[in-house]
């Protein structure tokens, strides 16, 4: 509470001076015999070059000041703290995190000891002049007009401001002429989270169903009502055969979400993250078992988990912006209050949980995939592309080429219908060509039957025919990035005989200097010259060459799984993106509709 200025006074003192008509009858006095000192206490005179609040309801005339003016350009309000604030306090300022001054301490007990701050001017510079930023420390009950305010909003002056139960304040400013209207008598207002219209229209039907229709992306919703909504969305949309489309479930939580984060109790939001990862988490675990893994049962397996973590990934952006914003809203916040700690961790935990689902699904997917794929890899060894039958060469280059060519296609159609990420589609196909590449360059090595120009030559074609369609496909430039080993030692069984015999160990070292000097070794000691033909003097590794290092590729090796960090993809800035959806949301506010019905007197109920 700050001193009184001049022209400022307590309204206790200036009521038992002046004596007001509710006063006992012997404390009566004619005004004309009042003296002036008295008399001129009582004419309250408001500054001119600053805002200030002018008390319209209190908790003890004792206490409470009729005006209290914004001297600074940051003020709070709040209580006188106990002694275990104070030692908090002074915890916080020895390690470097000092929390903001009080400005205006109130007597009421259901105040906090910071409840509210005001910005106006020069600690906001984005606002007009005439306008403030006011907002609420977390769990103070605050209200603006007679709404209930949980997050930074403008300030403007004529405006009403309560504080608890018991403090009505009206801002003013004196410096914004005119002066504006006053908001003493407070509109209605239907509660930000009730689908009902506001009672003064005067069709209160047509607006509901113009709510339930709209296009816009909200979803309003009682906090009550958080569980039901989340079981409601989750439970309806939970496979890519719901009909919501391939990100129904990211975009109704996202939607419902933006809601709680903007209209709803700060308290509310961490709970929500959490429990809407939980819940897809169950249904992952649920859904993600596989059965023998086979060409024909690809797409039925694969779909529900690209689905999810296609889902999973846009919720962990859209999670992490929510996340990064609320945190920028407690930057006021007193530093290490143990309940922005707890609402913290509760975050870390709801993104931990997507990050499981994203690993999940992707581990899935790729150990299906390899595994179809393991049958069908040897078949690009073994072929003869250029078998002297027609017929002969039409169906072993099917076997050969197909059959690989299905695996990549199918994964890549269902990426796309499922809408996966960009990076984390490059990167599941990143680990099948890791694999594929891994796969065969160790069979080859293994099998030295196949070292020589002939063989490597139609290993060759097949390789190109399965490169080149994903060349076509878009993915030319992951398969030469993952299978680059595997080429540079077709490559080097490709050499015409009569050159690879005139080359040194040095040239074709440097010339393959993908492989390693056991590797090369193992291929020039193998390599078939001919009956009885033993390799030349000049393939010889120098003394002292190290050459004890396995020849086999490590399937240990594979590229980590680098969880995307990106803008949202989901726009709720935008109408509805699709019919399908907006049919589902207009079916889940009628549901919320439903809800709200349920608690109201038969008498008070909305028809639709």
């Amino acid at each position: 509470m700050i001193n009184p200025q001049p022209g400022e006074i307590r309204a206790s003192k200036a009521e038992g001076k002046v004596g007001w008509t509710n006063q006992p009858a012997e404390d009566e006095k004619d005004y004309s015999s009042c003296d002036l000192e008295v008399m001129s206490q009582s004419l309250i005179l408001p500054p001119t070059d600053r805002p200030y609040f002018l008390l319209l309801q209190g908790y003890d005339q004792s206490k409470d000041f009729v005006l209290y003016i914004m001297s600074g350009h940051m003020h709070v309000f709040g209580r006188k703290p106990t002694i275990r604030e104070r030692e908090k306090d002074r915890e916080r300022e020895r390690k470097g995190k000092r929390p903001l001054k009080v400005d205006t301490f109130l007597s009421a007990p259901d105040l906090l000891a910071r409840h509210l701050l005001v910005r106006r001017d020069s600690a906001v510079p984005e606002t007009p002049t005439g306008q403030a930023l006011m907002r609420p420390f977390r769990g103070g009950a605050v209200t603006h007009n007679g709404v209930a305010l949980y997050r930074e909003t403008v300030l403007k002056p004529g405006d009403v401001i309560g504080l608890g139960n018991h403090f009505l304040f009206l801002y003013r400013d004196p410096r914004v002429t005119p002066p504006p209207p006053l908001a003493l008598t407070l509109p209605w207002q239907a509660d930000a989270s009730t689908t009902c219209c506001p009672s003064g229209l005067v069709d209160r039907q047509e607006a509901l169903r113009q709510y339930l229709g709209s296009t816009e992306a909200v979803l309003k919703f009682h906090s009550r009502h958080a569980d039901s909504l989340l079981q409601e969305i989750i439970s309806r949309n939970s496979s890519p055969d719901s009909g919501g489309g391939p990100l129904a479930p990211a975009y109704l939580l996202s939607i419902m979400i933006d809601h709680a984060s903007k209209h709803l109790d700060p308290a509310l939001l961490p709970q929500i993250l959490l429990k809407s990862a939980n819940l897809i988490k169950e249904i992952v675990w649920v859904k993600g078992e596989i059965s023998t893994p086979n060409v024909q049962k690809l797409s039925s397996d694969l779909r529900p988990l690209m689905f999810w973590m296609s889902n999973a990934t846009e919720l962990l952006n859209f999670f992490q912006v929510k996340v990064e914003a609320m945190e920028k809203e407690w930057e006021f916040e007193a530093p290490g209050d143990p309940v922005l700690t707890a609402d913290m961790d509760t975050c870390s935990e709801a993104l931990a949980q997507l990050d499981d689902v994203i690993m999940h699904t992707f581990q899935q997917c790729v150990y299906h995939l390899t595994k179809t794929l393991y049958s069908l890899l040897p078949a690009l060894l073994d072929t003869n592309p250029f078998s002297s039958e027609e017929k002969e060469k039409e169906k072993d280059g099917a076997q050969a080429v197909a059959g690989l060519v299905e695996v990549y296609r199918c994964s890549l159609m269902l990426s796309r219908e499922a809408c996966l990420s960009p990076p984390l589609t490059s990167q599941t196909f990143g680990y099948l060509f890791f694999f594929t590449n891994t796969s065969l360059l160790n069979t080859l090595l293994e099998r030295d039957g196949l070292f020589s120009w002939s063989r490597a030559v139609q290993i060759r074609t097949n390789l190109d025919l399965v490169l080149d369609w994903l060349q076509g496909a878009g993915l030319g430039d992951i398969a030469s990035e993952f299978m680059k080993k595997l080429s540079v030692i077709v490559n080097f069984l490709c050499i015409p005989k009569t050159r690879l015999i005139q080359s040194s160990w040095a040239s074709l070292q440097e010339e393959h200097a993908l492989l390693s000097p056991s590797q090369l070794h193992h291929l020039l000691t193998h390599y078939k010259l001919g009956p009885s033909r033993a390799p030349p003097a000049s393939w010889a590794p120098p003394p002292g060459t190290e050459l004890s290092g396995d020849i086999f590729e490590s399937f240990l090796d594979h590229p980590p799984l680098i969880l995307p960090n990106e803008t949202p993809r989901l726009d709720l800035s935008q109408p509805i993106p699709s019919p399908e959806l907006q049919k589902e949301v207009t079916r889940l506010r009628t549901f919320l509709w439903g809800l709200d019905q349920d608690e109201l007197p038969a008498n008070q109920r909305t028809r639709l």
